[in-house]
């Protein structure tokens, strides 16, 4: 019975037993390399080899499938280590990846297709320093620029759909969650509910995005209460009940965006204040002195509420808000019309209502 056990449990720890075989020229006489597990942003050492005649290798079990990294000195490859056979080039200056495993040919694919697009797009911008071009080639490639930031997106987005069932798909939908919209989000994640039921920064996104489920464009809005600057409680409410429509802008102060942004949210105050359009600032501040000084600083003319909690901020939990600036533009009946409206789209948006 012993000796069977002995040997079943030899069988699973080769199922998932990995071997990394890399290559480094630039390692100097005598220097070690180092496996490290990257848990949030700290390196946790896992093993260090000696790298021999430019070459090294790392052995051991991978019972799950975890985010490495190969360090010596400056030069840096972060992968996933998994079971199997992996493959590691690393180059001084160069991004380096791994091969040979199913997680990290998805990764290589996937950054293969990005580096693509980067090369097309400096081409292009390139092709504007021509001196010859007429002003209306030169439109054409802003054009054809600005258009490059939807075809990033295009490409996370197909990458993650084909990954639904794999830790690198994983991987990605947690880094780029945000550029979905809440339905195509809710769909996404039932499909990596299946294989990853319970992961922890799945089931977080999921709560958060089923709380903005809850207030979409056509759902009634949800009210909460805060303080002012003065410190006077004030509902949310009593602002929508006040205008024809009520921007809700979630901010703070150490918000570099949020302060760029701001500008564009000013002139749309300006022009449709006298047409029954108000806002209210909700700051994901800390400090009174740091909110209350923007406020002035830019010229926020409009009221502003706030529990001073930053990320705890009970207004910003009911809204899902995971990142600043973010809107909801909310009718006098407390239907929500629209949501994360930036720049120009205010009012575009406020010209359709306010007419």
């Amino acid at each position: 019975m012993m000796a069977m056990a002995a040997l079943m449990m030899v069988a699973c720890q080769n199922k998932n037993a990995y071997t990394i075989n890399g290559t480094f020229d630039a390692a100097g006489e005598g220097d070690s390399i180092s496996l490290q597990l990257v848990e949030g942003r700290k390196l946790v050492d896992l093993q260090k080899v000696p790298v021999v005649n430019g070459k090294f290798e790392f052995k051991g079990v991978a019972d799950s499938v975890q985010i490495a990294a190969i360090t010596l000195g400056d030069a840096f490859c972060q992968f996933f280590l998994e079971p199997g056979e992996i493959k590691v080039d690393l180059k001084l200056g160069q991004m380096a990846f791994a091969l040979g495993t199913p997680n990290n040919n998805a990764y290589e694919s996937f950054m293969s297709d990005m580096r693509a697009l980067e090369d097309e797009y400096d081409e292009i911008a390139r092709s504007e320093q021509n001196p010859e071009l007429s002003d209306a080639q030169r439109e054409e490639i802003k054009a054809q620029l600005g258009g490059f930031e939807q075809k990033f997106y295009q490409a996370i987005k197909n990458s993650v759909s084909d990954n639904t069932n794999n830790d690198f798909g994983l991987y990605n939908l947690c880094n780029y969650y945000s550029m979905y919209e809440p339905q195509e989000l809710a769909e996404l994640l039932d499909k990596f509910m299946v294989t990853f039921p319970t992961n922890a920064r799945l089931l977080q996104i999921k709560k958060r995005n089923d709380i903005t489920l809850e207030t979409a464009v056509g759902k009634h809005f949800k009210d909460f209460e805060m303080p002012d600057t003065e410190g006077n409680m004030h509902k949310l409410s009593e602002y929508i009940a006040a205008n024809k429509v009520t921007l809700v802008d979630f901010w703070a102060s150490w918000c570099g965006p949020c302060r760029a942004e701001m500008p564009a949210v000013k002139a749309a105050y300006e022009a449709y204040k006298d047409k029954g359009f108000g806002i209210v600032g909700v700051s994901l501040d800390n400090s009174k002195d740091a909110w209350t000084a923007a406020i002035e600083n830019l010229g926020m003319e409009w009221a502003h509420i706030s529990d001073l909690k930053g990320w705890g901020c009970e207004g910003a939990k009911l809204y899902g808000v995971s990142s600043i600036p973010a809107t909801v533009l909310v009718a006098q009946d407390g239907t929500i019309l629209a949501r994360n409206l930036r720049g120009e789209a205010i009012q575009e948006k406020l010209a359709e209502i306010l007419k």
